[in-house]
């Protein structure tokens, strides 16, 4: 039986609590986050790839003013838009 290592890029989702003037601040201010490695995991590479963001907002307990977006930050209407859902 031969051994084998096998990367898997896997893509998971890393909460950080940030203040920001506004989603798309909190977005920027999460990205330097993970620029600066604080969420490594043992064994882990970054795969260079973010598809997408979720932003919630503190307070917002039924989550009605979360948005999705893309990995361009640009707001994910199908996530977004309840009928789509």
């Amino acid at each position: 039986m031969s051994k084998y290592r096998v990367h898997v890029y896997l893509v998971v989702r890393v909460p950080f609590d940030v203040e920001a003037e506004s989603q798309e601040e909190a977005i920027k201010a999460a990205e330097k986050l993970v620029d600066n490695d604080s969420y490594r995991l043992p064994e882990a590479e970054d795969a260079e790839e973010i598809v997408g963001y979720l932003v919630d907002e503190e307070g917002d307990e039924e989550y009605e003013r979360s948005v999705s977006y893309d990995g361009n930050r640009k707001p994910a209407p199908y996530v977004n838009d309840p009928e789509c859902v």
